[in-house]
């Protein structure tokens, strides 16, 4: 269970999705908590700063995929520490065993089809949701376009629109579809109300006014689609739902408070309370309204509030949180979780000394009085070195029988390996040297052993068509049928491996016909 949960650690820390989906999860829970916060002040401050947390949601995407910045490692306890779990398998279809390479600890079952699962879900599902809105702004329009134009209402509504600073085209129209007045479009905006306005009072219609033209002039239409378009980025979050909804409830209470400084409280309350009562469900679905059910007692609280804080946002207190939020998004945007394995895979970041270096090479070309002076002088017998290996390697890899010998004699760790240069036992099979493996694992050398991009002795030995090795390997106990995922390097498809594929895939068929007498399957 440890490895198979490592090994989806793995797999997730190396998806930029998952670095994404992380990052915007931090955005979502300090916007929220600064909004939770800013309970008693006022709405528009707390619409203001979720509008700031959608900006960031939006350029998230942007600033990974530009920036790849810096990881931060976290490194994880190896299980392949101990010898008993150097190798894991578990039960195959058909008997075959399938074995997890080292480096690539639980992935066999999480290979490059979860991945592709993964991403084909995310977008089926922002695709699924961008239809939605295409069609409910579609309907939208058709209630724009099949509005009856109220001329009387231009000359008041104009002179309303100007006292409220707004000095672009807006266009009002009646539908009998619309219960409530509601506020839509980006270059041209449009208040639709409900046919029956026209027997408002004069007062109440100028009350729906000052909201409507309210949402015109903070741009709410703007922030709205921007809150949707986040929705459908990140439709599988349920905090980006949550802020959803509270932006477009502190989008009213702003509306609400314009209208409070100019009108009865009691009066303005009854309002809405009244609209909400006459709503239905309109045929679009995407609206800014003046009244919504699931947000009326939010509303009338807040209208009702004598205490409650009113007013714009102030231009400073906008700069300074745009400021800080952009320094946020700067921060966390480059940095990227990487859970590494502590442990084998350390043994090359280990910084070398002279006499190291010259033990690997006396090792290499199997001298075995200069590795036996180094070893005396305090060369470690275990050092690693990235592209090489290690002494044992290096000599089990050149079949320098008496050096292997020494070394391990001196202390050297029969199964440790070098990613990207596999383990001795491994390097000695690959090579065909039979009398070093036979010594490796006469010393303790786990034969079934598994290293990342050198799978293990069995399959190297039998993809380079070391016959003896194999018939060695097979008698020693090797298991003919364990298979290991590979990932194959730049591409997003693996494979599966065996003794058997990897000797027909080189075309040994000597090595093909032993292993199947041997009780070989083929897949």
């Amino acid at each position: 269970m440890t490895a198979y949960l490592i090994g989806w650690a793995l797999f997730l820390s190396q998806r930029v999705e998952v670095s994404i989906l992380s990052k915007a999860t931090i955005i979502l829970a300090f916007g929220l908590t600064a909004t939770f916060l800013a309970g008693r002040r006022r709405a528009s401050l707390r619409h203001f700063f979720l509008t700031v947390m959608f900006g960031l949601l939006l350029a998230l995407p942007l600033m990974v995929l530009a920036n790849p910045g810096f990881s931060i490692d976290i490194a994880v306890p190896d299980p392949r520490e101990s010898p008993e779990t150097r190798v894991s398998a578990t039960a195959a279809p058909g008997g075959v065993n399938s074995v997890v390479a080292a480096g690539n600890i639980g992935t066999d079952r999480i290979s490059w089809h979860w991945s592709l699962l993964l991403r084909l879900g995310w977008i089926g599902g922002s695709a699924m949701l961008s239809l939605w809105l295409a069609l409910a702004l579609y309907r939208l329009s058709t209630l724009r376009r099949d509005g009856l134009p109220w001329p009387e209402m231009i000359g008041p509504f104009q002179t309303l629109a100007q006292e409220r600073g707004i000095n672009r085209s807006v266009a009002v129209v009646l539908h009998e579809s619309v219960r409530a007045p509601v506020t839509c479009g980006l270059w041209r905006p449009t208040i639709i109300f409900p046919a029956v306005a026209r027997n408002w009072s004069q007062v109440d219609l100028r009350r729906a006014l000052v909201h409507e033209l309210e949402h015109i002039r903070r741009a709410d239409w703007i922030i709205y689609l921007a809150a949707q378009a986040a929705c459908i980025l990140y439709w599988f979050h349920p905090l980006v739902w949550l802020a959803r909804r509270r932006i477009c409830l502190e989008a009213e209470l702003a509306c609400d408070d314009a209208v409070v400084e100019s009108s009865a409280r009691t009066d303005y309350a009854e309002q809405l309370v009244s609209l909400a009562q006459q709503m239905n469900r309109t045929r679009a679905g995407t609206v800014l309204g003046m009244a919504q059910r699931s947000d009326l007692s939010s509303r009338v609280i807040a209208v009702l509030n004598e205490t409650q804080l009113r007013g714009p946002v102030g231009l400073k207190t906008a700069i300074v949180s745009i400021c800080l939020a952009l320094l946020a998004l700067l921060a966390i945007a480059p940095v990227r979780a990487v859970v590494r394995l502590k442990g084998f895979a350390q043994a090359q970041s280990t910084k070398l000394s002279p006499g190291d270096r010259a033990l690997f090479e006396a090792a290499d070309a199997g001298d075995v009085q200069t590795v036996a002076r180094l070893i005396n002088e305090g060369a470690n017998v275990n050092s690693a070195i990235h592209g090489d290996g290690s002494p044992l390697i290096a000599a089990a890899r050149n079949g320098h029988l008496s050096t292997v010998r020494l070394l391990l004699d001196r202390g050297a760790d029969a199964n440790m390996p070098v990613p990207g240069d596999g383990s001795p036992l491994i390097m000695a099979a690959r090579e065909g040297h039979t009398e070093v493996v036979s010594l490796l694992l006469d010393r303790g050398a786990t034969i079934d052993l598994a290293v990342a991009d050198d799978e293990n002795a069995l399959i190297q030995a039998s993809a380079n068509g070391q016959l003896e090795v194999v018939k060695l390997l097979v008698t020693r106990g090797a298991n003919i049928n364990t298979r290991i995922w590979v990932d194959k390097a730049n591409a997003e498809i693996g494979e599966w491996r065996t003794a058997i594929s990897m000797a027909r895939k080189r075309k040994h068929n000597d090595v093909v016909d032993y292993l199947i007498s041997a009780g070989g399957r083929e897949d």
